[in-house]
């Protein structure tokens, strides 16, 4: 919830204001969320000795029912007789000594054994009134009734769960009234202030003196062994809340105290309370003083006053702290006064901060960060010893994320301030990395790196600050990453959390600033480019964190690694892009999308080859899809895809996707990426044959060969020799037909047979044929010399297809019926080319089929087809083939007498006629129906 809450102040605050506004959000609704967890976990447990006693009285429970259950059924199959009872029991007792031989018996408790009448018998398992049965009733319960170990990871001591084992622990009722009370005085002064009931001196007074009693009459339960020691720390606490409030509203809204005298009592009240603290060794006692007073302002702020008193006022509560840090590793007394004071200077300055506070504002913000920072290094020193490795994530990596962004806040309105900042903050922390280096210890080698991260984040940051101000959210996720880091290695899903909450943050934040600003100056130096390639790589780093080291991680993480991955590499990708877009012409474009796409996957390749990462080994294998649409884009804005630059570039691409295919045999050859790499084998046959098909097409165009026999014959020639070059015998026997046969020879090759099936409708329904500057012959145009070559290149295909033993991708009749109708089509197409070509007759269907010429000329042609056809199936036995003549004969037939008799006249219908009756008779002398297997042979017409 606390993550959730964040989240939805984050975003709220960006909706209603400036990122200011947004980090105030998402600071509240961290803690409101925090809150509302604390709330919903379950409170008062049982104890474990709750538990047994429960369980325990369930098993006994249990045990009378079935006892009860037993007798009702023994009693239902007795004997009518008392003679049939007593031979019964004594046949029960005879087949149980045989059966199970002399038992254990163990005396149950009185108290657990019904009392009874009835025959023991130690094979019914569960009866309560026999005593083998209770042992194991006495077992089952011992075994339910142990305690089970709660799911809670170890050593949690995040500041939310430490504060919910606090305020639910012990006396709550106690711990709320005080919360209650502290809120009743604040109101209370707030009330009097306005209605003017008693003199203010009189009222600030019996405040004052109200909290002193209560701190001191706390102050004497401090050595009370019993319940009211804890209650004394309360009350102090309260004292020294209502203190704090007293005296900053006599000094800040009523300007009854001077400066100086106030401030010498915050310096006391703050001394007071760190010193009552460590005295007593009390985190409860300085978290309710530090608490309360960084409320008492809040509580009781009128809406004016000057900053400058707040921040002094909170400089000394932060004074307290660090001194209480000095002594004490209290960690969730830091974690409050960070929330604290940061919280409260965020949405002090998204309401009313303007430019001339600068200097008034700026060394509050840079104490503030001293002393976290100082308050971080004071906690590792003390718990190195003890935790070895121990490092605040959340103040280490939180203080310069927070205090960085605060300070862009400040200096917005100066030029290259922030990349001053930048910095200034870099060179703070490789300083305290050489420092921390300095001293020798491998305790601290952990916060050195943690320092020399922040550092060298920083330095890289100077150059994009110095162009643009939209560094926020890049920072954001560059931290989380971080804070990921620094919680895996120290084990504490918080930190992580947190750091993955940053991390989203920054995405979403940075996404809301897309395209604000002029263009920059410079490609890829700019915050646009730079901003989102730190967050693509923040991702990646993340991803690669949990890859590398699972069993620093929870499943939910584990699971989430390749989602993160995801996000990162399309962060990565939308960098690029948008700066091509933003830096490129319209027509070079395409190119240079795909040399970056090109450069991407090179680049993820050399990452899971040094890194051995499984996830980065994936991003080459989708290359191919990624130029698909850049190819269509470069074809669409330049008509062809080997404009400008293209001609190097796509071989180059193309290259690079086989040669990353060949790398990645060896990890997916027994994966479920190895289907996706050998549908990549086919996809890139494809890619190559349509990209030279339109290619050619466009040479043609260019040469002012539009429209003709060369342009429709240009479409087939990439396809039809792909398919002669993977099918050919020398590519056979190498890399990748050799290793993946299917993918290749059917995936690849019978799509693109399919096209050139196709092609050869379109080519001879669409076309004349006319390849000038060449006159026309038939056979040796550029259209059938093309069919010449979608015949070599189907010939080498089957063959291909037969030395690899793998069948065709469609039934023999469809393959036969397909190969048939595009043969008749194209024998028919050259037949009506030459009559247009040397009888002058139009290229057009209406015009051909009143053509008498072409009538006669298409009733015999089919005639000697369907000869043939006949002929062929008579001598190979074949009868389909021989049906399918038959039926191209009957066409004939019916074609003679509806068309060729009624539209024909003269010389051309007794050519037609008496050609194709000749030709039957042919027909019926030299090509008789096959017989059936084992049948004789049948002459036309005989019934079969």
């Amino acid at each position: 919830m606390k993550w959730l809450g964040g989240l939805a102040g984050l975003l709220f605050g960006y909706s209603v204001g400036r990122f200011e506004d947004a980090l105030g959000w998402m600071l509240g609704g961290f803690l409101a969320g925090g809150a509302l967890d604390f709330f919903r976990q379950p409170r008062n447990a049982a104890s474990a000795e709750d538990r047994e006693a429960e369980s325990a009285r369930t098993v006994k429970a249990l045990g009378d029912i079935h006892w009860r259950l037993k007798r009702l059924e023994e009693q239902a199959m007795l004997p009518a007789s008392p003679m049939e009872r007593e031979v019964a029991g004594l046949a029960v007792e005879g087949e149980t000594a045989l059966a199970a031989g002399p038992a254990p018996v163990i005396k149950p408790a009185a108290a657990d054994v019904a009392p009874t009448t009835a025959p023991v018998d130690d094979n019914v398992a569960g009866s309560i009134d026999h005593p083998a049965p209770v042992a194991a009733q006495q077992e089952i319960r011992s075994e339910q009734a142990a305690p089970v170990a709660r799911d809670v990871p170890a050593g949690d001591d995040s500041p939310f769960e430490l504060a919910r084992r606090w305020f639910f622990g012990g006396n709550t009722v106690l711990k709320a009234g005080i919360i209650i009370l502290f809120f009743g005085v604040a109101f209370l002064v707030k009330y009097a202030a306005d209605s003017g009931v008693l003199p203010i001196e009189l009222r600030l007074a019996g405040v004052a003196a109200g909290g002193i009693a209560l701190l001191v009459a706390g102050f004497r339960l401090r050595n009370r062994a019993d319940h009211k020691a804890a209650y004394g720390l309360a009350l102090q606490g309260a004292g020294i809340g209502i203190l704090y409030l007293a005296i900053f509203g006599a000094f800040r809204f009523y300007h009854l105290l001077p400066g100086v005298f106030a401030f010498v009592l915050m310096v006391v009240v703050v001394g007071l309370s760190a010193a009552l603290a460590l005295m007593q060794n009390s985190l409860a006692l300085a978290a309710f003083g530090s608490v309360g007073g960084f409320l008492a302002p809040v509580l009781a702020s009128t809406g004016g006053g000057s900053h400058v008193g707040l921040f002094s006022f909170y400089a000394l509560l932060n004074a307290g702290i660090f001194a209480i840090a000095w002594f004490r590793s209290w960690r969730v007394l830091n974690l409050l006064g960070f929330a604290f004071t940061f919280g409260i200077a965020t949405l002090w300055g998204a309401r009313a901060y303007r430019s001339d506070h600068f200097a008034t504002t700026e060394p509050f913000l840079i104490l503030f960060f001293l002393f976290y920072v100082a308050i971080a290094v004071l906690y590792a020193l003390r718990e190195a010893p003890r935790l070895r490795s121990a490092v605040d994530g959340t103040l280490v990596f939180g203080t310069p994320m927070v205090a960085f962004g605060l300070q862009a806040g400040l200096v917005r309105e100066i030029e290259y301030g922030a990349a001053m900042s930048a910095v200034a903050v870099a060179v703070f922390y490789l300083g305290l990395t050489r420092w921390l280096v300095a001293k020798r210890r491998d305790d601290l080698r952990l916060l050195a790196e943690s320092f020399l991260a922040i550092g060298v984040i920083f330095i890289t940051l100077a150059v994009p600050l110095a162009l643009d101000g939209r560094w926020t959210s890049a920072t954001w996720a560059v931290e989380g990453a971080a804070i990921v880091w620094a919680g895996s290695r120290q084990g504490k899903w918080l930190a992580r959390a947190f750091g993955y909450l940053v991390q989203a943050g920054g995405a979403v934040t940075f996404m809301a600033h897309w395209g604000d600003g002029s263009r920059a100056a410079w490609p890829v130096l700019n915050a646009q480019w730079l901003g989102l390639a730190m967050i693509a790589a923040a991702a990646l780093f993340t991803a690669r964190l949990i890859s590398h080291r699972p069993e620093r991680f929870m499943e939910v993480e584990r699971g989430a690694a390749p989602v993160v991955f995801f996000l990162g590499t399309g962060a990565w990708i939308l960098a690029g892009v948008a700066e091509i877009w933003l830096w490129s012409g319209r027509a070079d474009e395409p190119e240079r999308i795909a040399l970056f796409f090109v450069a991407t996957a090179w680049m993820f390749h050399s990452l899971a080859k040094r890194l051995a990462w499984p996830h980065a080994a994936h991003v080459p294998l989708a290359l191919l899809p990624a130029l698909l649409p850049v190819l269509l884009q470069s074809i669409d804005a330049n008509r062809h895809p080997f404009a400008l630059t293209g001609w190097v570039i796509w071989p180059i691409a193309m290259a690079s996707h086989y040669r990353l295919l060949k790398s990645a045999e060896a990890w997916t050859a027994d994966t479920a990426a190895g289907t996706w790499v050998r549908g990549l084998h086919a996809a890139g046959i494809w890619v190559v044959a349509l990209t030279g098909a339109v290619e050619l097409h466009w040479v043609t165009q260019s040469e002012n060969l539009r429209h003709s026999a060369w342009s429709v014959a240009a479409v087939l020639l990439p396809l039809a020799l792909m398919v002669v070059l993977v099918s050919s015998r020398w590519q056979r026997r190498r890399w990748p037909v050799v290793t993946h046969p299917v993918a290749v020879l059917v995936w690849g090759a019978a799509p693109l047979m399919l096209l050139v099936w196709l092609w050869v409708f379109y080519a001879n329904l669409s076309h004349d044929g006319s390849s000038a500057p060449l006159p026309y012959l038939p056979l040796l145009n550029a259209i059938d010399l093309g069919h010449v070559l979608a015949l070599l290149a189907l010939l080498t295909w089957r063959l291909a297809l037969r030395e690899a033993s793998i069948a065709l991708p469609v039934g023999r009749g469809v393959w036969l019926a397909g190969l048939g109708g595009a043969g008749f089509v194209w024998l028919n197409g050259v037949l009506l080319r030459t009559i247009h070509h040397w009888a002058d007759v139009p290229y057009r269907l209406d015009a051909l089929l009143r053509s008498v010429l072409t009538q006669t000329a298409l009733s015999i042609f089919w005639t000697v087809l369907a000869l043939a056809l006949m002929l062929v199936a008579a001598r190979r036995s074949t009868r389909g083939l021989w049906f399918a003549g038959a039926v191209l004969m009957a066409v004939v037939v019916v074609k003679l007498f509806l068309i060729d008799l009624s539209n024909i006249g003269g010389i051309e219908r007794i050519v037609s006629f008496i050609g194709v009756g000749l030709l039957m008779l042919v027909i019926g002398f030299v090509a008789p129906l096959p017989p059936r297997e084992g049948g004789a042979v049948e002459a036309p017409g005989e019934p079969t």
